[in-house]
């Protein structure tokens, strides 16, 4: 989702179950994991039960996928499935450390330029025929081909050599990616990456099958999968999708039979709460009003895990007022995030800047705006609004639909309103809001954001790249762009936080965003499943070839 790397991006709509439209996916804490839990919570790790029991169907429920094609893959509800379906060249465990996938061994230049991977022997895919190395070419070179979506991998590949003429249509062929022989492929970069292995873990970049993709076309394959992965695509209709376990895959079968995924109701409201409590769910991320609750039932286990995450308050900067960077600041020093994260302190933690706790380069000396409405108040009446006069309401699109994320909209409009600034809500489904932000027409949004890989570029790339993919701000600077090449070009780990720090306050300096909070993921498990090993990077990340029932009392 990258996961959602994202993505995996999530959409607020509820505190600790936010909806996510990824890139955004990622995420390097060793400890971070064991550390994070209180008196009374459980820390996600595996229980010693026994050896694993075979059978049952694990059933959750999620929003509705728009597309089952990892190259497109823009939102959590996609990553969940995709990554039981695909696999990668590498993965990424639950600290985050770069483990073998598909690849079972690589080797890297002295130069950091030149990796050489090689693939497992005798890997299938889920129709029969073999994995070799021109998948894995033609995966990387269709995410950069001329004329297609982009995804939130595209911008990561762009330092393979090749990779800008190629995108843009001046030249034929992708010469930085090449199969050496059947089973060993060769990526070359213009210039060396320190994260370029977490890359390669990202959802985007989950191995396809040439053959299946030409002969579905790229709109069949969106609902036709074809992978590798553990489990396999078996139904998908308007109200669930049903994945079943795959006998030959190459790393054993999974100890489950499937995984049956709900499709929640526009008007549901609780995540799936209420058929969580009714027996028909045996995984949930729950609202946070719902926490003491589960916490308090012998029959469910709830994990608290620290989260690669940002929720903000997002501002287009392309149109009046919010193109005028004082007017944006304003807004800014308006909003309470103190007494915002206090609103749900199980899962919120007040953010002073946009990088997470846990992510390289984070710091937690406060770098933004803080909390000032004097300040904001000087800075409407330099803008030319004193008072807030003559200045017309900021239109904030929103899916909020729980009374957490109720909430968090009502304080936003609350506090803006005290220094004279009006907001006209714009209700909207999940699907229009997703449109909104692309075609760039919320003027203001709610949104929350989990990394896809462990590199700050999981955050300030992919959000604040000039035209990229998740550039939902219409946010230029060139400053900010020299810090990101930067960046990315620096090998020494000390040199390259300083400056990504530098670019993360000139960002903050522009306000094309307002951080709010980070959150703590949550999800609540039935007693009897075993093997569920959250992460911070969401649920959507997590591979359940792995899972099982410790009881026949399996869901079906």
């Amino acid at each position: 989702m990258s996961g959602e790397s994202a993505l995996r991006v999530l959409i607020e709509s509820t505190p600790g179950a936010v909806r996510v439209l990824v890139p955004g996916l990622l995420v390097a804490l060793c400890g971070m994991l064991s550390g994070c839990a209180g008196p009374g919570e459980a820390v996600a790790r595996v229980r010693n039960d026994g050896p694993p029991s075979r059978g049952g169907i694990l059933r959750l429920a999620n929003e509705s996928p728009r597309s089952l094609d990892p190259s497109i893959v823009d939102s959590v509800y996609e990553s969940l499935p995709v990554n039981q379906i695909f696999d990668s060249l590498v993965g990424l465990d639950p600290s985050l450390n770069v483990v073998p996938g598909l690849a079972s061994t690589w080797t890297l230049s002295r130069d950091g330029r030149t990796y050489t991977f090689h693939l497992r022997p005798s890997v299938r895919f889920h129709d029969g025929e073999p994995l070799t190395a021109n998948d894995v070419v033609f995966t990387i070179t269709r995410v950069l081909a001329p004329g297609r979506e982009r995804g939130v991998a595209f911008s990561y590949l762009t330092g393979i050599v090749g990779a800008n003429d190629y995108a843009g249509g001046l030249r034929d062929n992708l010469p930085g990616v090449r199969a050496i022989d059947p089973l060993t492929v060769r990526i070359e970069l213009d210039r060396p990456y320190l994260s370029f292995l977490e890359v390669l873990a990202m959802d985007g970049l989950l191995i396809v099958p040439r053959h299946a993709v030409e002969a579905f076309g790229e709109d069949g394959f969106e609902k036709s999968p074809v992978g590798t992965g553990p489990f396999r695509l078996a139904r998908w209709d308007d109200d669930h999708m049903h994945l079943e376990a795959n006998p030959d895959y190459f790393a054993g079968p999974p100890h489950l039979d499937g995984i049956t995924i709900r499709f929640l109701d526009e008007d549901e409201f609780d995540s799936g709460t209420a058929r969580f409590d009714r027996g028909e769910l045996d995984v949930l991320q729950p609202i946070s009003e719902d926490l003491p609750r589960l916490a308090e039932d012998p029959t469910v286990r709830v994990y608290r895990h620290q989260q690669l995450s940002l929720s903000f308050l997002g501002l287009l900067t392309g149109a009046p007022p919010l193109d005028d960077a004082r007017v944006r600041l304003a807004i800014a020093c308006a909003i309470d995030r103190e007494s915002m994260a206090a609103q749900s302190p199980a899962v919120r933690r007040s953010a002073a800047g946009i990088l997470p706790p846990g992510m390289p380069s984070y710091s937690p000396r406060t770098r933004g705006p803080g909390f000032d409405p004097e300040r904001s108040r000087k800075l409407l009446m330099e803008a030319g609004y004193p008072g807030g006069q003559g200045l017309r309401p900021v239109r904030l699109v929103t899916t909020a639909r729980s009374a957490a994320a109720l909430a968090v909209v009502e304080q936003v409009r609350a506090d803006l309103k005290e220094v004279g600034i009006d907001l006209k809500l714009e209700d909207v489904s999940w699907g229009e809001f997703s449109e909104r932000l692309e075609d760039h027409s919320a003027p203001a949004f709610l949104l929350a954001w989990i990394a896809d890989l462990p590199d700050p570029d999981a955050f300030l790339r992919t959000l604040f790249e000039s035209g990229g993919s998740a550039n939902y701000f219409d946010f230029h600077d060139a400053q900010t762009w020299t810090h990101l090449e930067r960046g990315a070009r620096e090998l020494n780990p000390v040199e390259r936080a300083k400056i990504y720090r530098q670019a993360e306050e000139r960002i903050l300096e522009l306000a094309p965003l307002v951080p709010l909070y980070h959150t703590m993921g949550v999800v609540a498990i039935r007693e009897n499943v075993r093997g569920l090993e959250p992460g911070p990077m969401g649920l959507a990340s997590v591979n359940f070839e792995r899972v099982w029932f410790a009881d026949s009392g399996a869901g079906s």
